[in-house]
């Protein structure tokens, strides 16, 4: 039969007591350990913005006992290093020496904590000049009308928007793109406040707006057509054609509104003999040379025009 030892409470006591006693000895001792701060720039130049995102974390060599490195490692110190004095490599790429500036790091550190040195000797940093860009807005859209309807007119308020931040960033953005949505089954007029596609990976850039209204006219649409005569260019001279046929019927949509606005003379259709030639064929194809904005779609027929040469 086994045996139950009992310890005495005295000897737990001891035992703690003799851990606090070495806990309280090595934690006044003094130590020199690398220490990670959060990393803060102040003093840069009006004229001069980031291009990149500089690092926000410093490593630092200290010194003091254990009870200020313990304390300090729940206190959220941040170090600021000073611009003023920031050094230029070349167009964008700059340098600062935190070393120099050590009177004013000890000045930010935990009383009792003693700076020896910053690690890292050299702090890289991307600047450029701070530019302004106009830049258009495009609807990034997707409409689809009920059968019968389609677009008549859009316009998008502000069409353009300012937008500041590094030169070499702003040279990149050519346009600006309002949030995706879907327009499904429309047969009215969409007035609609948009948000902004923000450039997530430009994290200092600025803009003017970052919404738009947008406002989609809706019409209900018809099919016209015109008969329109159909010329031919580039036949080598000395060459004549006789075609068939000499005119071509284009079928055409549009809305209501603008339908008068459409006539006989706002198509143009050409056949190109050098292209056709070009292409080893035995007939024209007819293409439109002009037509109106106002339409939704077109078409042509016939799609082969047959033709006799004549020297």
């Amino acid at each position: 039969m086994s045996r139950i030892t009992n310890i005495p409470k005295i000897f737990f006591s001891f035992l703690i007591a003799s851990f606090l006693i070495w806990l309280l000895i090595n934690l006044s001792k003094e130590y020199e350990t690398k220490a990670t701060y959060t990393l803060k720039f102040e003093g840069l130049s009006q004229d001069k913005i980031f291009q990149d995102k500089p690092s926000d974390k410093i490593d630092v060599q200290v010194k003091a006992n254990g009870f200020k490195l313990f304390t300090s490692k729940f206190k959220s110190t941040e170090i600021v290093v000073s611009l003023d004095k920031v050094k230029k490599k070349n167009r964008t790429d700059y340098y600062v020496l935190p070393n120099l500036q050590k009177r004013e790091i000890q000045n930010q550190l935990t009383s009792g904590v003693e700076l020896i040195e910053v690690l890292k000797d050299t702090l890289h940093l991307k600047l450029g000049s701070l530019s302004v860009k106009k830049v258009p807005v495009v609807l990034a859209a997707t409409i689809n009308y009920k059968p019968g309807f389609g677009f008549s007119k859009m316009t998008i308020s502000p069409d353009s928007i300012m937008i500041s931040g590094p030169d070499l960033q702003l040279r990149e953005i050519k346009e600006v793109k309002t949030e995706k949505v879907n327009f499904e089954g429309i047969s009215e007029d969409i007035k609609k406040p948009l948000s902004i596609q923000l450039f997530e990976k430009y994290e200092n850039m600025k803009y003017s707006n970052t919404s738009v209204n947008i406002e989609v006219a809706v019409d209900k649409y018809t099919e016209g057509t015109y008969d329109i005569p159909v010329e031919i260019i580039n036949v080598p001279k000395g060459t004549t054609l006789n075609i068939y046929p000499k005119k071509v019927k284009v079928t055409y949509k549009v809305g209501l509104k603008n339908f008068n606005k459409i006539s006989e003379d706002s198509f143009e259709v050409i056949c190109d003999y050098k292209e056709m030639k070009a292409q080893g064929l035995t007939y024209l194809v007819p293409k439109f040379k002009n037509k109106p904005n106002l339409i939704s779609s077109s078409r042509i027929t016939p799609q082969k025009i047959d033709f006799l040469i004549h020297k």
